[in-house]
């Protein structure tokens, strides 16, 4: 057998049989071994027999520790309490009405750490500190994903509005498209249609269902004056113009309720 191991061996027969012949140390090995098993005794037993004895210990970050107290005479009351490395602030403490108490941590931080043992009455006491490592940390849940915006593709629903409204028209360049809120700047915008003389238009703005509650369309002629409006209480607006003339005219569309995204499209035959 290596001497280093022998040596070992010794030792832990030796605290061992010191254990055994101490009833105290005894006591507190036997009450940290039912709450922490495995768990090993970290430096030599602690003693004490004042009403109220300060120690400290080194403590290593990623370990977690039992103190467990036991104490003798007339002790009616045995209390534990332990400060971080920095000494402000109370990590833990474990208070019991009997002679006995277990007080745990999981050390965050490497360093020298303060506890105390407090007792009520008068007698003796002893305090072993026993380790174990820290069991592993659980992997942390993956972040929730932000819901996706579901995106409505309004050109459908203005397409069905000129079907209806207008058999046979055709849609005349792209879709114009919006944003807006019935409260602020961004309420309303303003388009340029080239209309040619001799042909019948329909403007049509759809808006975003339940989000916009209403839309409103006008129509302002080559000339400035204002042609025809449409004020509904409805996402959907639809004016109707035939020119008369061939030229650059207006449309204005006005989120008038609620708030989102709309599209106008202008459809002819």
């Amino acid at each position: 057998m290596p001497k280093e191991f022998l040596i070992a061996a010794i030792l832990a027969v030796s605290a061992l049989a010191h254990a055994q012949s101490d009833p105290l140390e005894a006591a507190a090995t036997q009450q940290v071994a039912a709450q922490a098993p495995g768990a090993t005794l970290a430096a030599p037993f602690f003693k004490g027999a004042d009403k109220k004895t300060d120690w400290n210990i080194l403590l290593e970050s990623g370990k977690c520790y039992w103190f467990s107290g036991v104490s003798g005479g007339n002790v009616k009351k045995l209390a534990l309490y332990l400060w971080g490395p920095t000494g402000f602030f109370r990590l833990t403490d474990a208070k019991s009405t009997t002679g006995q108490v277990t007080m745990a941590h999981c050390a965050k931080e490497s360093g020298m750490h303060k506890f105390q043992a407090k007792i009520e009455g008068a007698g003796f006491y002893t305090v072993g500190v026993f380790v174990k490592d820290a069991p592993p940390q659980a992997a942390a849940p993956p972040p929730v994903a932000a819901p996706v915006a579901q995106v409505i593709d309004l050109a459908p629903l203005c397409d069905q509005q000129a079907s209806m409204a207008a058999a046979g028209a055709r849609r005349v360049g792209e879709f114009f498209t919006g944003e807006g809120g019935s409260i602020g700047h961004k309420d309303r915008a303003d388009y340029a249609l080239q209309l040619d003389g001799g042909k019948c238009y329909w403007v049509i703005a759809c808006g975003e269902p339940n989000h916009i509650k209403a839309l409103s369309l006008y129509l302002w002629g080559p000339n400035g004056k204002r042609i025809t409006e449409t004020k509904p209480d409805s996402p959907n607006a639809m004016v109707g113009h035939c020119a008369q003339q061939t030229g650059m005219y207006k449309v204005q569309s006005v989120v008038a309720g609620g708030s989102g995204h709309y599209k106008v499209g202008v459809y002819a035959k």
